[in-house]
């Protein structure tokens, strides 16, 4: 019996193991920073929102009119769309941890600044704080899992995290408004402030790159604007993005409720409707994600799935099904516009796949920005289309269909980024 080779085979089988080891370890780190970071999202996503949750109170504890909290609130979208480029510039450039905790605790103290808000110009400005720090929670989400795990997970992992995040949303918000039957808004900023808080030492205790994780040389931010903005397919995947999952987000926020007034569906009926195109959404976020990894292709899956979500999103607007009792042909069309045009979603994994390592951020935050200002611009211009002769819905709604349109076109000039 030769006792070298015996001795060889030992050594393979304990550094395999070790290997094996090592890779179970990163996977539960990777795991456990993309659940922080999916903390992070939710909370800012959740504070986004919140304020028209509080709205009435707010407008009464201040001594505000409905147009002075609006743009009070306004502020929060101001601070995140200025900040949403310089976040991903940010975290290319500089350690996760600290630019991604930088994030949280700019949140969490926007939320202090506004539990103590005794007027209107104090709350705008905690708003705006508010802002700046929610925009690096979605890029930073998407930084951590590109680093972390590899292109094939990507897809669904940030899949999930919109799913968590708009799933926690509507129920976060649900019990904001029980919390407001028995305490001040100011008290229930106060608690989301100190939740902030946890996040924040969370965030400083685990989140970070892996050891593997190489960074890239440093370029400046005039430098890494230039090489995205001259990537024609990031520009491509940009315009088709916002015209598709720009028009889904203000369909299912606004417009929606124009149809359902049109044919008198009561509020609770509205609310549920909305709710299944949120369902649709988280549901068929990941699952398209793994879904194009199944079928080895991201450009065919969004394809696929658009074509089929501006035809559902064709008869939610003009089928008329509002007659039956139940509403469950709307119900089960509003579940289908939402998976089906959430497919859109795989444009920020294009993005990924075909951006460097020091251009990332930058890139996946340009998309970001111009799907947010879009879906910001689709909420007043089916207004420019309203006749003279009748302002009901039909006459102006066919705007939504016809911009996703916009996006099924671009597919035929973008490239596959798919990799076995």
């Amino acid at each position: 019996m030769d006792v070298s080779n015996v001795s060889n085979d030992r050594v393979k089988d304990i550094v395999l193991c070790k290997g094996r080891k090592n890779i179970m370890q990163n996977k539960i780190q990777g795991s456990i920073v993309w659940f922080i970071a999916t903390l992070f999202v939710i909370y800012s996503f959740c504070l986004n929102t919140a304020a028209a949750v509080f709205s009435n109170t707010i407008k009464t504890t201040l001594h505000a009119s409905h147009l002075g909290v609006s743009i009070a609130t306004g502020a929060f979208i101001l601070g995140f769309a200025c900040m949403q480029i310089p976040a991903g510039y940010l975290l290319d450039k500089f350690n996760a941890r600290f630019i991604v905790s930088t994030g949280v605790f700019l949140l969490a103290l926007g939320n202090a600044i506004t539990s103590l808000s005794n007027n209107l110009i104090i709350f705008s400005l905690s708003n705006f704080l508010q802002g700046i720090g929610a925009s690096f929670a979605f890029i930073a989400a998407a930084i951590l899992i590109s680093q972390w795990f590899s292109s094939k997970i990507f897809p669904i992992l940030f899949g999930l995290t919109q799913t968590i995040s708009c799933t926690c949303a509507g129920i976060i918000h649900y019990y904001l408004t029980i919390l407001l039957q028995t305490h001040s808004w100011n008290e229930v900023y106060q608690g989301l402030a100190i939740i902030g808080v946890v996040i924040f030492i969370l965030t400083l205790l685990i989140v970070k790159s892996p050891a593997s994780y190489k960074r890239p040389m440093s370029i400046s931010l005039k430098k890494s604007l230039i090489a995205v903005l001259q990537n024609k397919q990031i520009w491509l995947c940009t315009i088709a993005a916002s015209t598709s999952f720009g028009v889904l987000l203000a369909y299912a926020s606004v417009w929606y409720l124009q149809i359902q007034t049109y044919y008198l569906v009561n509020n609770l009926d509205a609310m549920i409707i909305s709710g299944m195109i949120f369902f649709g959404i988280g549901i068929g976020t990941p699952l398209l994600g793994w879904f194009s990894n199944i079928v080895k292709s991201r450009i065919m899956v969004i394809h696929l799935a658009l074509v089929l979500g501006i035809m559902s999103l064709m008869l939610g607007i003009y089928l008329p099904h509002f007659s039956i009792a139940t509403l469950i042909p709307i119900k089960i069309v509003s579940f289908f516009i939402g998976f089906l045009l959430s497919g859109s979603m795989l444009f920020y994994t294009v993005v990924n796949e075909t951006s460097s390592d020091n251009t990332r951020g930058v890139a996946i935050s340009f998309l970001n920005t111009a799907v947010f200002l879009f879906n910001t611009f689709m909420l007043f211009i089916p207004y420019l289309f309203v006749t003279y002769i009748s302002k009901d819905f039909f006459t102006y709604l066919w705007i939504l269909p016809f911009f996703s349109l916009i996006s099924v076109l671009l597919l035929y000039f973008i490239k596959e980024t798919y990799h076995a």
